[in-house]
C-alpha cells in the first residue's frame, strides 16, 4: 500500500509539474516579444538632442537590455555632437559586447579596427569591461543615414569625425557575458 502511495504521488508531484511548466510556457508567449514603438523611439531621440542642447557632447540612452535566454539584448539610442578631424584617432572597445549600429540621422566617418596604443581598461556600469586609447591602422569608412556598422567585441571604434552638427544612432547590443545591467524601460546614461 505504502508503494503504491508513494507511486501516486510522484505521479502526482509530476502532473503539477508539468502543469506549472505549460502554464509558464504559455504566459511567456502570450507576454510575446519586447516592442519599442516608433513614437517612444522618436521622444528618445528628442531626449537625446535637448540632452545634447544643453551642453552634453554625448547622449547614450538605453531604451531596453532584456534577458534573452542565455544572453542579454539592448537597444541605446545615442547622439554626438559635431566633432572635428583633429589628427589623432581615439576610441573604445567593448571586452563583452558586440554592437551594431544604425545611423539615423547625420554623417560622419567612423574608424574601426586596428590596435589601441597605451590602452585604458575601465569598468563601466552601462557597457561592462571597456578598452581605450588612441587607435592605430584603423579604418576610416563614411556613414550616413540607413548605413548600418557591425561591430564585433573587442574591436577599438570611434568617430573621426562628425560632419553634421550632431548624429543620431540606434545601437544594437549583444550581451552574452550579461555584463550590462537589466532595464526594462529607458534609462538616460
Amino acid at each position: 500500500m505504502k508503494v503504491l502511495s508513494i507511486l501516486s504521488m510522484a505521479k502526482l508531484i509530476l502532473a503539477i509539474g508539468l502543469s506549472v511548466g505549460a502554464l509558464a510556457s504559455s504566459l511567456a508567449q502570450e507576454s510575446g516579444s519586447t516592442i519599442m514603438t516608433k513614437e517612444e523611439v522618436d521622444a528618445t531621440l528628442t531626449q537625446g538632442l535637448a540632452n545634447l542642447a544643453a551642453g552634453r557632447t554625448i547622449s547614450d540612452i538605453v531604451m531596453r537590455h532584456i534577458g534573452v535566454g542565455d544572453g542579454n539584448m539592448g537597444v541605446s539610442v545615442v547622439q554626438r555632437s559635431k566633432v572635428e578631424d583633429n589628427g589623432v584617432e581615439t576610441g573604445i572597445a567593448h571586452v563583452n559586447l558586440d554592437e551594431i549600429y544604425y545611423i539615423v540621422s547625420g554623417e560622419g566617418t567612423m574608424i574601426t579596427g586596428g590596435e589601441f596604443i597605451d590602452t585604458q581598461t575601465s569598468n563601466s556600469s552601462l557597457l561592462g569591461p571597456m578598452e581605450r586609447g588612441e587607435i592605430r591602422g584603423g579604418v576610416l569608412q563614411k556613414v550616413k543615414p540607413g548605413d548600418i556598422a557591425i561591430i564585433p567585441k573587442g574591436m577599438p571604434h570611434g568617430w573621426h569625425q562628425i560632419d553634421t552638427d550632431t548624429i543620431s544612432y540606434i545601437i544594437f547590443r549583444g550581451d552574452p557575458d550579461k555584463v550590462m545591467q537589466i532595464k526594462a524601460t529607458g534609462t538616460d546614461f
